[in-house]
């Protein structure tokens, strides 16, 4: 490639052989002393070529010739590991002026190369390097609207000459094709990651694929994709909690990128986006000296740093700017905020503390612990299980420069924000003053171990411990030693931190109920981008034509992966843990509250009791002291409930358990404050975004059979006496249930231990599911103020037979199996309709549930009408692309192969099968079917849906969304809050406290 077409189009670290960067030659290659002096300026990790002792990951630490960091943690689970590539840069380091460019960079960087994501990289160059310079102009010209809508047009015309070589989405699609899971990133205050969950068979295309993705990237269709950043800034202002952080981190660290600067970015910033900056971003950060590779999963470091070193090691180091530590300003006294959102009240408190390297921070773990963990720290027990807050909870972060420490209380009705945050700085006055005993640390520490060997049977976690090591400049073997700092944290410890740290210079951020006034980010106009499946580029050609060693597909098998007992209350069902000694064992009945309407609330006030002569607090630390933990689950079909902890302790927890259920100390007191907190959660719902679109959900599918209008009224928890709950604890067990146990035991040495139950009555059949029926499509609009719409579909179908269900799955995978995916392409890169969009088949749990094609998309308020329709238009197409069933037939083929069920939820997989009256794994079948089927055999499924009537639920602003364009797609009926939920009246809330005397005013946010 000439050097001229370069200058345009690649910016990236140097590459041996090709590539330079915007705006020069490039310059001539480092010498060898140069490179070693660049490499050892970078404050890297030392290496580690074989494990630490005492390290459960047994990670190795490696270096490039460049200067790139490989982290390797083996775990032969399954035939795949999860690659993730991190950079040392985040939000943190973006300009004071082009905040959130860190985050649209990592978006960009899916858009392909010089090599791929498109046909001619010539053709399109002018273009590309056109917009750039649009872009410069756009930064010049401020708020000029006619300007700016020039600037946009000739913008949106470049785009559209560009889009008529691109492969929009080639990386995903090639990642599909290849079994690559997960395809994703994030961006944090300290780093951007990209991750992927890759095949072990395919080492060799993903370091292809990623050295390539990092060498030239051309940010091509900037444009359309800024669209999805702007949405995803609408909605981080739409989501209070957001709003409650990014408030409680600019009053903790107001001179510092940690509080000043948030990641998605400020929207003034975001409307005039920085492109050369983004391109200096890159040159400067994304260079291999400042990066890491983390493998975790079936791989060796043997074979893979050669291979890396052939692909990764091309890369040119470069020196790496002087990070400047941010400026932390130590508080001074209380400062107060105020951030106004519909919904539940809340305080937020929060203390400057230590970063990650400080010697506190184990300790600070420790006190985290000490506050809040499972129903026995300092919070849950002064507040939660006595009712004094709905909830109550605790938070620490440590971060390179800086931390923090804090606390979090919601309020209930009638309860003032000073009430919550007194009851909330009284417990850590308790911490302050030593409050608590050695034996409760003793306890936090064991649960600090079980949560350590639970963590490590998931891959996820280990790669993510190992990123943190790098962005964080910690060393491994620190990393390792902190598990023995933790262990030697003493009381006198933590109280000497606590008073250090937790005094009365803090952050208290009130969330106040009331209609807030968040300024949304317009976005242009933007002329859909014509998408072609069938464009693949040479380079894609190739990657999918490298040679792979077929790997095979292993099915479940009973007697090998899982055990059936037959038990007097029901079937057991037994899978054994061998990575550890952890067990968890779940009693699981088909009872919830549509059988017995007060069973969930009867479970929610034993959460809140103890035992016997007990109290809560009492009866929990016991079990706490073991290690081990108990809960309930309840919804309108089902109840559970559960114990977990260290297999020897099976039998003491289990007889905790029968004492619990059999003899709850139930109080009138106690069921009074849990009544007063439920209606005031339930009013609090009533407001928030995700709970309405819920309830409409379920409304318009199952009309009067919807979970939310199945719930107990008010009336009901008001008239419900401690004696009538209790008898429906004592005679929980007393039904016919599932057993589920996941431990180091064989099933029959657990079916002698875990039966329970005496009169094993019959609980009935789950309800069949069916949807509603209309005479025709329908819209059921729900009005909610604000920027956006939640937008949810359904294509009712009956029961679907057998021998459809790999119709179905493939289907689904067609549709919506990666961001290469039709409705993905379609909506959000095509169109920019909406930032998240999906559809897929929903086959039913049972042989005679309805089945039925589901959507989901959040979008623009305004753009609803007509993202309703194009979204119908795709479900209804009478055609399948047969490039795109090539790439889902491809995905699917590779994730039975690579894929094996995790050991812990394989029980759960049976129960799925059982319920569908599959005597065996039914995988191996549907995975044969798949194979054989054609786009004859999909089209001819896909039009079952052609006249099928669909039934729409939408929540949005009726003032932004067009009902009348609307109309003009289906019937539209608009329905009020109270017709969603059961609840009925709700009692007059108190007035209000007045704040305590001297507690200064909030200021607004």
């Amino acid at each position: 490639m000439a050097v001229g077409v370069l200058a345009m189009l690649g910016c990236g670290p140097q590459r041996a052989g090709k590539g330079t960067t915007p705006g020069g030659d490039g310059g001539a290659a480092a010498s060898p002393s140069e490179r070693a002096a660049i490499i050892a300026a970078s404050d890297l990790p030392d290496t580690i070529a074989k494990p630490l002792p005492g390290d459960p990951m047994q990670v190795t630490v490696h270096r490039l010739s460049n200067g790139m960091t490989v982290y390797v943690s083996v775990d032969r689970e399954k035939p795949r590991y999860l690659g993730w590539i991190g950079v040392r840069a985040g939000s943190r380091h973006d300009p004071a002026d082009s905040t959130g460019l860190a985050h649209y960079l990592e978006h960009m960087l899916f858009k392909g190369t010089d090599e791929f994501g498109t046909l001619d990289p010539a053709a399109e160059a002018p273009h590309v390097e056109r917009v750039r310079a649009l872009y410069a102009e756009l930064r010049e010209v401020g708020d000029d609207a006619a300007k700016r809508a020039r600037i946009f047009g000739e913008i949106d015309r470049e785009t559209q000459a560009i889009a008529t070589t691109a492969i929009p989405n080639e990386l995903d699609r090639l990642y599909a094709t290849m079994g690559v899971e997960g395809v994703n990133a994030f961006t944090s205050d300290e780093q951007t990651v990209y991750i992927g969950d890759v095949p072990s068979n395919r080492m060799e295309a993903w370091a292809a694929l990623e050295i390539e993705r990092f060498s030239d990237p051309v940010f091509r269709l900037f444009y359309p994709e800024l669209e999805a950043v702007y949405e995803e800034k609408n909605l981080s202002l739409d989501d209070p909690d957001n709003r409650v952080w990014e408030t409680m981190m600019k009053g903790l660290l107001p001179q510092h990128p940690y509080g000043a600067q948030t990641t998605i970015g400020e929207s003034a910033h975001l409307k005039s986006p920085a492109y050369q900056d983004m391109v200096d971003y890159f040159e400067r950060w994304y260079v291999p000296n400042n990066m890491a590779i983390v493998l975790a999963g079936d791989v060796d470091a043997k074979t893979a740093l050669p291979l890396l070193e052939r692909s990764f090691g091309q890369l040119e180091p470069k020196a790496v700017p002087t990070d400047l530590p941010g400026k932390v300003v130590p508080l001074s006294g209380r400062i107060a905020r105020e951030v106004v959102a519909e919904g539940e009240e809340a305080v937020q408190i929060a203390w400057l503390t230590v970063p990650v390297s400080h010697a506190d921070e184990p300790v600070i773990a420790v006190m985290d612990r000490l506050l809040d963990d499972e129903k026995v720290g300092l919070m849950n027990t002064q507040l939660e299980l006595t009712q004094k807050l709905p909830e109550a909870s605790s938070f620490s972060q440590s971060l390179r420069e800086a931390g923090y420490f804090g606390v979090r209380g919601l309020a209930r009705g009638g309860q003032s924000p000073a009430e919550v945050e007194q009851l909330l700085v009284g417990v850590i006055e308790k911490l302050r003053r030593g409050e608590f005993s050695e034996a409760d640390i003793e306890a936090a520490k064991l649960h600090h171990s079980v949560d350590r060997k639970l963590r490590l049977e998931f891959t996820s976690a280990r790669a993510n411990e190992m990123m943190d090591a790098f962005v964080t400049h910690q060393q491994w073997d620190d990393v390792v030693a902190r598990d023995a700092r933790f262990a030697a944290v003493t009381k006198a410890d933590v109280v000497r931190v606590a008073n250090a740290y937790l005094g009365d210079d803090r952050v208290v951020v009130v969330r106040r109920e009331g209609k807030p006034e968040v300024a949304k980010i317009d976005k242009p106009k933007i002329t859909p981008v014509k998408i072609d499946p069938s464009r693949k580029s040479a380079f894609g050609k190739r990657i999918e034509a490298m040679p792979a060693a077929q790997l095979e597909p292993q099915w479940a098998v009973e007697g090998r992966d899982y055990a059936h007992r037959k038990l007097p209350a029901g079937d057991l069902i037994a899978s054994r843990n061998v990575r550890n000694d952890l067990f968890t064992l779940e009693y699981r009945f088909d009872r919830g509250y549509r059988k017995e309407p007060l069973l969930c609330y009867a479970l929610d006030l034993l959460e809140l009791s103890g035992a016997k002569d007990r109290s809560a607090e009492q009866f929990q630390k016991q079990v706490y002291a073991l290690g081990a933990s108990v809960s309930t689950w309840c919804d309108a079909e089902h109840s559970s409930v559960s114990i977990s902890g260290p297999d020897d302790k099976l039998e003491p927890v289990l007889a905790l358990m029968d004492e619990w259920l059999a003899a709850p100390s139930f109080d009138g007191k106690t069921l009074s404050s849990l009544r007063d907190n439920t209606l005031s959660t339930r009013m609090d719902g009533m407001a928030e975004d995700r709970q309405l679109s819920s309830a409409l959900d379920s409304f318009a599918k199952y009309e009067r059979r919807s979970a939310w209008l199945r719930r107990p009224s008010n009336r009901a928890l008001q008239r419900a006496q401690p004696n009538t709950l209790r008898k429906l604890i004592s005679s929980f067990m007393d039904h016919r249930h599932r057993t589920l146990y996941f431990g180091p035991r064989e099933a029959d040495l657990v079916a002698k231990v875990v039966p329970r139950g005496k009169r094993h009555r019959e609980v009935g059949e789950v309800e069949v599911k069916s949807y509603r029926r209309t005479a025709g499509p329908r819209v059921f609009f729900l009005h909610k103020e604000g920027a956006k719409a939640n937008v949810r579909f359904v294509l009712p179908q009956g029961p679907l037979p057998r021998e459809l269900r790999p119709n179905a799955e493939l289907y689904s995978e067609y549709l919506s199996g990666s961001m290469s995916a039709l409705v993905f392409q379609e909506i959000r890169e095509s169109r920019g309709l909406a930032y998240s969009a999906y559809s897929v088949y929903d086959p039913g749990d049972r042989p005679r549930d309805a089945s039925g094609l589901l959507g989901f998309m959040s979008t623009q308020a305004d753009k609803t009408p007509v993202a309703v329709e194009t979204f119908l238009e795709l479900l209804r197409a009478p055609g399948v692309q047969g490039d795109r069933l090539a790439v889902a037939k491809a995905s699917i083929d590779q994730r039975y192969r690579a894929s094996r069920l995790e050991p812990r939820w394989i029980n759960y997989w049976v129960i799925a099968w059982d319920d569908l009256g599959e005597p065996t794994d039914p995988r191996p079948a549907q995975w044969k079917r798949m194979a054989e089927l054609g786009e004859v055999d999909l089209e001819a499924f896909a039009k079952r849906f052609a006249d099928t009537d669909v039934i729409v639920a939408i929540v949005g602003d009726r003032s932004r969304v067009d009902l009348g364009a609307l109309r003009k797609v289906a019937e539209v009926q608009e329905v009020k809050v109270e017709d969603l939920f059961s609840y009925g009246p709700f009692p007059a809330a108190p007035a209000e406290a007045r704040p305590p005397a001297g507690a200064s005013a909030p200021a607004p946010a």
